[in-house]
């Protein structure tokens, strides 16, 4: 498999696992594949290993969710990505590059490519730019039925994304989103119910 057909083999290996275990994670995904390919282009990353980062780094995070381990997507996300990875003729630094972007995909003190960095910053997009905002704040009302429980969720995305940030476009896009959504999610916290 070269690297052309990896980009799909990984696109239809995630949106598979989507629809097998959840289907509204789907629309997240793609925010974060448009980001991807606005930054690798900005930065001049390899656009084929930024996507084919971001359909492994979370695919399988609908299994891992469902099993009641989100936190184990990692890991098992690496794990698939390695075994995908036997199939094709790429040379080792690719391979290694691509299972970085997948590990790495929630930050890390120093990058192991500018590829890596991408993805991280590109999966800021799901839960930080309002159309990601929004919707997730949506499927977190269809999870909880509890108005806390989704703030609280709301507000650790929000954050955790944020301190993952590390390119200055993605903040620069990104920043003025973070200050609306960080006042609006305190404000709906506070105990104060005036308007103002």
């Amino acid at each position: 498999m070269n690297m052309e057909n990896l980009v799909k083999t990984a696109n239809d290996f995630n949106r598979a696992e989507i629809q097998k275990y959840n289907p509204d994670m789907e629309f997240l995904y793609d925010i974060s594949l448009d980001a991807g390919v606005r930054l690798a282009k900005k930065y001049g990353a390899d656009e084929n290993i930024v996507k084919i980062g971001i359909s492994l780094m979370d695919c399988k995070l609908p299994e891992a969710s469902y099993l009641g381990t989100p936190k184990q997507h990692i890991s098992m996300s690496s794990d698939a990505t390695k075994e995908i990875l036997k199939e094709t003729v790429l040379d080792a630094n690719t391979k290694e590059n691509i299972i970085k972007c997948v590990e790495q995909h929630h930050g890390s003190e120093r990058f192991f490519s500018l590829e890596a960095e991408v993805v991280a910053n590109s999966d800021c997009y799901k839960f930080i730019h309002p159309k990601g905002v929004l919707y997730y704040s949506s499927m977190l009302g269809r999870r909880f039925h509890n108005f806390d429980k989704e703030l609280e969720q709301l507000n650790f995305k929000l954050n955790e994304k944020h301190n993952i940030l590390s390119l200055d476009f993605a903040k620069e896009e990104l920043e003025p989103y973070y200050e609306i959504f960080q006042k609006a999610i305190n404000k709906a916290k506070s105990k104060d119910n005036t308007t103002k």
